[in-house]
């Protein structure tokens, strides 16, 4: 190479271009260089100038999922600890009888009491499990320390999955749930001792006593209102509603279908509506955790295998909501959940409907699954389409459960208006969440983050909810 340079610089007859003959070309092409596909190449495939770089980790990691600033009721829910897994508290629907106020001179007015009654909730617990091999520990790893890292991603995790149950929890389907604030009002909204005694006779015309809207349809300001004013007839003084980032994107774009601007006008684009003004203020809070549930899913998580269903019935209910405009052909798919996830649906089993129905499967299946998630296609569209409706009990493999009763529209949201206050709407817990160490059996360090709680809605009929609330 030497001798190449010097040539260059004192042979006048060499002009470097064109002047060399193929040897000392060759040579001058020998110099170390990064190849084209350096970074897409095995570590010890690398040669020549590739084999000495070194590449650059960013320090910061990407997150490509849900963070904290997701979890919308969470940060709202109001927190009190309780001492007992069982917490009790009482109920009180009356001040008194409604009787005339007015008495005669020098007589007494008529005496009254108000009427107390005794409830209960228990708290469940919720968990996961942090590992982290003992070497890793011992690395300086990119991200900072590894454990620490973990622990954040378990708090996370556990969050996120409250953050869900805490509206579609229910212990009528897995025993080991609690009744999440969807099922709690759904129940406590019918019994007597949660429904106030006072403006007896003073109704609305025609009112319904569910505080469940049922709205079959795209979520619009009339919708809004309907349930403000639901709210507000029953007492209730709610302040937020929490509902799918999707319905809410189209509701603020429907709103504002037909904007008019002044000439001149400085606009930004996009509108969201932050509140609804009306019988009575709220704010919108949408979250991806009220987004529904659409589709089985593509791959398995549980080790489980699909439930095999047969024997597909149909017969008068009188639960069912299946008009006569719903009369029809419908496929059903299930999946089971077991503890360690949710298995790939089963194959379809389809039928014929009719009005009055309700809608009954013969799953057979291997192990304890918690639950089955239930997938429906649309009317005469079975073959493709499933959609989730909803989760049903398992009854026992080879035993008949009613799966539908067309309560809810396929793959429709739900939107929930809630009064944040501790004589209404709480999350009761034995103690903030912890982390709990497990003994040392292997070289990993293991451990254990959990929370003792429940959501108690004691006042069931001051929230609402808007049901089948769909994009169109």
């Amino acid at each position: 190479m030497n001798s190449i340079i010097e040539q260059v610089a004192n042979d006048p007859s060499v002009t470097g271009f064109g002047s060399m003959d193929a040897a000392k070309v060759d040579a001058l092409q020998k110099a170390l260089s990064i190849s084209q596909n350096y970074g897409t190449t095995a570590p010890n495939a690398l040669q020549g100038g590739s084999a000495l770089s070194v590449e650059d980790l960013d320090r910061t990691l990407k997150l490509v999922t849900h963070g904290l600033e997701h979890l919308k009721l969470w940060k709202d829910i109001i927190k009190e600890k309780v001492p007992q897994a069982v917490h009790e508290y009482n109920v009180q629907n009356s001040y008194g009888q409604e009787v005339n106020p007015f008495f005669a001179m020098g007589g007494t007015p008529q005496a009254t009491d108000a009427n107390y009654q005794r409830e209960f909730i228990q708290v469940k617990y919720l968990g996961t499990q942090g590992q982290v091999q003992h070497n890793l520990t011992l690395i300086q790893a990119a991200h900072g320390p590894v454990i620490a890292r973990e622990v954040k991603n378990k708090t996370v995790e556990l969050l996120a999955r409250n953050e869900r149950f805490m509206f579609e929890a229910d212990s009528s389907i897995n025993p080991l749930e609690y009744d999440g604030i969807d099922s709690q009002i759904r129940v406590k909204m019918a019994e007597s001792q949660y429904k106030s005694t006072a403006f007896a006779g003073y109704d609305t015309v025609g009112a319904s006593n569910s505080v469940v809207i049922d709205v079959r349809g795209i979520f619009d300001d009339i919708v809004a209102e309907e349930i403000a004013l639901t709210n507000v007839n029953n007492f209730g003084m709610a302040m937020d509603m929490y509902l799918g980032t999707d319905i809410h994107s189209v509701f603020s774009r429907n709103f504002y279908l037909k904007q008019r601007t002044l000439p001149g006008e400085t606009l930004t684009s996009g509108n969201r509506v932050k509140e609804h003004t009306g019988s009575i203020d709220y704010r919108f809070k949408p979250s991806l955790f009220n987004r529904p549930r659409i589709s089985p899913l593509a791959s398995a998580i549980s080790a489980g295998a699909a439930p095999t269903l047969g024997s597909f019935a149909h017969s008068a209910d009188p639960n069912s909501q299946f008009g006569s405009a719903d009369a029809g052909t419908y496929g059903y798919k299930l999946s089971a959940v077991y503890s360690d996830g949710e298995t790939l649906p089963s194959s379809e089993i389809s039928g014929s409907v009719s009005a009055g129905d309700g809608v009954s499967v013969t799953p057979t299946y291997l192990g304890s699954p918690l639950y089955f998630n239930v997938f429906r296609s649309p009317k005469n569209g079975a073959g493709a389409g499933w959609m989730f409706i909803g989760r049903v009990k398992p009854l026992g493999s080879g035993n008949p459960i009613v799966i539908d009763e067309n309560a809810r529209v396929p793959g429709a949201a739900r939107a929930y208006l809630l009064m944040h206050d501790t004589d209404v709407l709480c999350w009761k817990q034995l103690g903030s969440m912890i982390k709990y160490d497990l003994a040392v059996t292997d070289t990993s360090y293991r451990w254990l983050q959990l929370m003792y709680g429940t959501p108690l809605v004691s006042a069931a009929r001051k929230n609402t909810i808007g049901d089948n609330i769909t994009l169109s």
